[in-house]
């Protein structure tokens, strides 16, 4: 059987939460590694692609493995330039999700993770504000979008505040999501709205949306 291996990342992508359950830790830590290797295009990209692979169909049971073999049985590959997808996903995808643990990928999130990606941002540097918003993309760089700060690298209060009501820390998507994206509260984003006296309305709109589980 001839297995592309950008398809086996790729179906292992689509399954993720149920395969990485199947891991031990060591083999964690080595596709990690060789994940690691295939995103920094270390070497050639369909030898990175084959370790990475080989590494999930020598870890799996013998049914997940030979599942994955089946699904990346696709003949040969030459354009490694185009993405090989299955259901959707990408080998890329399993690399934000194994290296980064970044749940915006496949056909539904991944466009909601590039329109966010497509604001304005800034690096990510140590020892910024824990309540900031960080997102990263498929080169695992991550980076805060722009509208958190009021100036220079002095983030808004309001943004700190309701940040922490809607859990950035823990899902900053669906955060920066809440700010970028049109509301039926208001004609605009909630981050237009920053420094122009709405602060209350941005608050308590968070608290709804967040309900009894956000933070006061």
């Amino acid at each position: 059987m001839r297995v592309n291996p950008f398809m086996v990342l790729a179906a292992a992508a689509a399954d993720w939460g149920r395969l990485s359950r199947l891991l031990e830790p060591g083999t964690r830590r080595t596709l990690s590694e060789r994940l690691s290797r295939l995103r920094a295009e270390e070497g050639a990209p369909d030898t990175a692609a084959a370790l990475a692979a080989r590494t999930l169909l020598d870890a799996l049971p013998a049914d997940e493995s030979a599942r994955l073999q089946q699904q990346g049985d696709t003949g040969r590959f030459t354009d490694v330039a185009q993405p090989q997808l299955y259901e959707g996903h990408t080998a890329a995808d399993l690399c934000m999700l194994v290296l980064d643990g970044n749940p915006m990928v496949g056909p539904v999130l991944g466009p909601v993770r590039e329109r966010l990606l497509r604001e304005p941002a800034t690096p990510w540097t140590e020892g910024v504000d824990p309540r900031l918003i960080t997102l990263s993309g498929q080169d695992g760089r991550r980076r805060l979008p722009l509208f958190q700060f009021e100036a220079g690298t002095m983030p808004w209060r309001i943004v700190l505040e309701v940040n922490s009501v809607l859990r950035a820390a823990t899902d900053p998507w669906g955060a920066a999501d809440w700010w970028l994206s049109r509301t039926t509260w208001w004609d605009g984003t909630p981050a237009a709205l920053l420094g122009r006296g709405r602060d209350a309305e941005l608050l308590g709109a968070a608290r709804e949306l967040a309900g009894p589980a956000g933070e006061e």
